[in-house]
C-alpha cells in the first residue's frame, strides 16, 4: 500500500535522482513494515509465556494443597524418599569425583535436598510424639457424697411452767421441726417439778412434733412424783409408750443405735447396768454407731467402764443448762443447753462417722463435730 508521493518541488530534478528518491522511500516503508511485525510477535511472544508462568503456578499451587490434605501418607512416603535419595546421593557423590565441577554442583544440589526432606520428616514424627503424650486419661468421675442413713435431733431442760417459758420451747421446737430430723430424743427435765401444769404445757408445745416425729424421753430429776425426789412420775410414765420398761432402752434408726439410761432414779439400779452391759455387746450395738443418752452428766463415772468397754461412740445430757463438747477415751461428750438459753443438737449418722451441728436458741450455730466409729 503507497501512501506517499513525490513532492511537487521536485519537477526541476532530473528524472534519475526522481528513482532514486523513490526507491529510498520505498525502503524505508518496508522497513517500517518489518518494524511493526516484530513488535506484534514480541506482544504474542509475552502473552504465551506469562499464560505458561501462570498455568505452571496453578499446577504447583493444586499439588500443595493436594499435598496438606494427604499429609500422614507423605509423611510415610517421606522416610522412603528419603532412604532412596541418600543412596541416590551417595552414588552421585562417587561420580562426581569422576566429572567435572558441573556434575559436583548438581551432587551438592540433591544432597541439601535430601537433607530438607529428612528435617521434614524429623518436625512431622516430633509432632506425633508431641501429640500422643499431650493425651492423658480422663480423670475418674468422684463418688457421690454419702447420704446419711438418719438424721436425728437432741434437746432437753425445757421444763416450762410459764407463758415466757413456753415461748422460748416453741421456738426450739418449731427449729427442730425445720431441720427435718426423725426421731427427735429429749435428754430429760420435759417437766417442772412433776406438776400436771407443766405436762400440759409440754403436751401443747409439741403437739405437731409428737405427731409428726417419733419422740423418745430419758426421765430427769424434775420428771418425778410432786413432793417425792425418788420416784418417777407417773404421769410422765402413762403420757408416753416407750420400748422395754420405759425406763431404759434402746432403739435403732438407719445406721444408730440408740440407748437412753435413767439417771435420775434408777442410777444404783444393777438390772439397769446388767441390761446395759447385754445391749452394749448385742449384734444391734456393735455393727452400728452407738450413743447413749441419760440426764446427769455425772452419771458418766457410773457407767464409764460400760461406754468404754464396749465401743460407744457418744454420749448426750443436760441438766446444766448450759452447753458443752468434751471427748474422753475417743468418746464424745455433749451437754445441751436447757432454759431460757433453751437449744438443740442435729446428728447426721453415716456408714462410719457422725456430724454433729449444735444449735443455740435463735439458731445460730454453735459448735461443729465429726467422729469417725470407734
Amino acid at each position: 500500500m503507497k501512501f506517499y508521493n513525490v513532492p511537487r518541488f521536485l519537477p526541476k530534478i532530473n528524472k534519475s535522482m526522481k528513482d532514486k528518491f523513490k526507491n529510498f522511500i520505498d525502503k524505508v516503508v518496508l522497513i517500517l513494515k518489518k518494524q511493526r511485525l516484530i513488535a506484534i510477535l514480541s506482544v504474542a511472544s509475552i502473552i504465551f509465556i506469562s499464560s505458561c508462568l501462570i498455568i505452571k503456578d496453578y499446577e504447583k499451587r493444586n499439588n500443595t494443597t493436594q499435598v496438606s490434605e494427604n499429609g500422614l501418607e507423605e509423611n510415610k512416603a517421606g522416610q522412603e524418599e528419603t532412604d532412596i535419595e541418600t543412596s541416590t546421593t551417595s552414588t552421585q557423590s562417587d561420580i562426581s569425583s569422576e566429572t567435572e565441577s558441573s556434575s559436583s554442583s548438581s551432587s551438592s544440589s540433591v544432597t541439601s535436598s535430601t537433607s530438607v526432606s529428612k528435617k521434614t520428616t524429623t518436625s512431622t514424627t516430633a509432632t506425633n510424639t508431641t501429640t500422643t503424650q499431650s493425651e492423658e486419661p480422663e480423670p475418674e468421675p468422684e463418688p457421690e457424697p454419702e447420704n446419711p442413713s438418719a438424721v436425728v435431733a437432741f434437746y432437753s431442760d425445757n421444763q416450762s411452767d410459764t407463758d415466757e417459758e413456753d415461748v422460748i420451747h416453741q421456738r426450739a421446737v418449731n427449729y427442730i421441726l425445720n431441720s427435718g430430723a426423725n426421731p427427735i430424743f429429749h435428754a430429760g427435765d420435759l417437766m417442772e417439778d412433776g406438776t400436771q401444769d407443766s405436762l400440759d404445757r409440754f403436751n401443747s408445745v409439741t403437739v405437731t412434733l409428737r405427731s409428726s416425729r417419733t419422740f423418745y424421753a430419758a426421765l430427769g430429776n424434775n420428771d418425778r412424783e410432786v413432793g417425792d425426789p425418788n420416784t418417777p412420775s407417773h404421769l410422765f410414765l402413762n403420757n408416753f409408750v416407750f420400748p422395754n420398761n420405759e425406763q431404759w432402752y434402746s432403739v435403732n434408726y438407719g445406721n444408730l443405735h440408740m440407748v437412753i439410761l435413767d439417771s435420775a432414779f434408777s442410777s444404783t439400779n444393777p438390772s439397769q447396768l446388767s441390761w446395759l452391759s447385754s445391749d452394749l455387746q448385742s449384734s444391734n450395738s456393735q455393727s452400728k454407731i452407738t450413743g447413749v443418752m441419760y440426764h446427769h452428766p455425772s452419771f458418766s463415772g457410773t457407767v464409764s467402764s460400760y461406754l468404754n468397754n464396749y465401743g460407744v461412740d457418744f454420749v448426750i445430757s443436760g441438766h446444766l443448762h448450759a452447753y458443752s463438747h468434751s471427748v474422753s477415751n475417743n468418746i464424745h461428750y455433749f451437754v445441751l443447753s436447757g432454759q431460757p438459753s433453751l437449744g438443740y443438737i442435729v446428728a447426721r449418722i453415716y456408714s462410719d462417722n457422725v456430724s454433729i451441728t449444735v444449735y443455740n436458741n435463735y439458731n445460730g450455730v454453735v459448735d461443729s463435730v465429726e467422729f469417725n466409729e470407734r
